[in-house]
């Protein structure tokens, strides 16, 4: 016979009935929006990467990006180059994987801030961070 929803009760060393289940309040609206830096522990890749490359010069990317015209804002070239070294570092190559994992791993949505590039943005900008990025030789990216 299974027992199911049972606890045991530690003074009085026998089985007694759970009182109910912890509620799922999939719903509930935050009155603060969550702080990602809760979302990984402090010496997680991610850390390492985002202050890595908070301290590369990727003015290059800057200077040729198009300015002007119509249509929504670019995403920032920094943010797609930490997806992709990410990625990489994870042996992830497929740009509609990365998408996918933008939306589902917490990892990837911290270093996207939770603003999910397409898989088009990504494959568009692997040549861009090939020829741009310092020290990124085709071999590794």
């Amino acid at each position: 016979m299974r027992v199911v929803g049972t606890v045991r009760d530690a003074r009085l060393g026998k089985l007694g009935m759970a009182k109910g289940y912890r509620p799922v309040l999939r719903d509930q609206v935050f009155l603060l929006p969550p702080d990602m830096r809760e979302w990984l522990p402090a010496d997680h890749l991610v850390w390492f990467l985002l202050e890595t490359i908070e301290v590369l010069d990727t003015s290059e990317f800057d200077r040729r990006r198009r300015r002007g015209g119509v249509g929504a804002a670019g995403y920032d070239p920094r943010m797609l180059l930490g997806l992709l070294i990410y990625a990489y570092c994870k042996g992830i190559r497929s740009s509609r994987q990365i998408e996918r994992l933008c939306s589902t791993d917490v990892a990837f949505r911290v270093l996207c801030a939770q603003d999910v590039p397409d898989h088009c943005t990504i494959a568009r900008f692997r040549p861009r961070a090939r020829t741009r990025s310092p020290g990124c030789s085709r071999r590794y990216c």
